[in-house]
């Protein structure tokens, strides 16, 4: 993606201190925002309401354990891009009456089970992508140190070709700390491209000399899954996995 985007949500972070603190309009709201969720769900869109949904359920944990509001500036990178507990502040709750007290505490008490289903059935669509997402390395197993590679993927459907780049880069001011981005270089029908040549193409590392020496990865699906919502984080997460699962086994050797 370009530019990083200000974090905006389906629902506010502090929806159920919103003023007038009212139970039935919070019960209403919450109804509403799940039933988006489960929309989404329901056609395999899994992000960005599966991180939302977590920081939802923190939120209500801090709020009766603490007393907090967990905020965060962050800017997204990807669709899937993940909140983590140093990107959050807490805030501390204004001021309630006794009535908003009262008001609270129920949306409180209904809130909990609501948005743990609606986080379980994300998981479980979740799992349902991973469990239907086979990624495979082809070539180069001995440069998957380097972090970086291409992906490609034959959706049969509509018999196109997807090339991606694939790098893991640190983040900067943070020890040890890396990030993964994908990015899609090519899109089309599957002609008589050979993946050297595409790749010599349209990669952006491609005066690279050892550019065709970088790891390869294939992707098979068992269905269509939604591109940018399901399918490409799915995809990072597993070859992250191999890629971690190499390196860490080559240590031990």
């Amino acid at each position: 993606m370009g530019r990083k985007k200000k974090v905006t949500f389906k629902l506010n972070p502090e929806w159920m201190l919103k003023e007038p603190l009212d139970f039935e309009y919070n019960k209403y709201t919450l109804l509403d925002y799940i039933q988006k969720c489960e929309k989404k769900f329901d056609n395999f869109e899994i992000y960005p309401d599966f991180v939302e949904l977590s920081l939802h359920l923190a939120n209500l944990q801090s709020l009766i354990k603490e007393n907090t509001i967990l905020l965060t500036n962050k800017k997204f990178e990807s669709c899937d891009d993940e909140i983590l507990l140093k990107e959050l502040y807490p805030k501390k709750p204004r001021s309630l009456t006794k009535e908003e007290e009262e008001e609270l505490e129920k949306t409180i008490r209904f809130s909990g089970a609501k948005l743990f289903d609606a986080f379980n059935l994300g998981k479980s669509i979740w799992n349902i992508v991973f469990d239907n997402v086979d990624v495979t390395l082809k070539k180069n197993k001995d440069s998957l140190s380097l972090g970086k590679g291409f992906v490609f993927y034959h959706q049969k459907e509509t018999n196109k070709i997807f090339l991606w780049e694939f790098e893991s880069k640190k983040t900067k001011g943070e020890l040890g700390t890396t990030k993964n981005h994908i990015k899609l270089i090519f899109e089309g029908e599957a002609k008589d491209f050979t993946l050297n040549n595409l790749i010599l193409t349209f990669s952006n590392w491609h005066e690279d000399k050892l550019v065709t020496e970088l790891p390869i990865f294939e992707v098979k699906t068992k269905q269509k899954f939604p591109m940018e919502q399901a399918l490409v984080p799915i995809i990072k997460r597993k070859i992250s996995s191999l890629i971690f699962q190499s390196i860490n086994t080559e240590k031990i050797k």
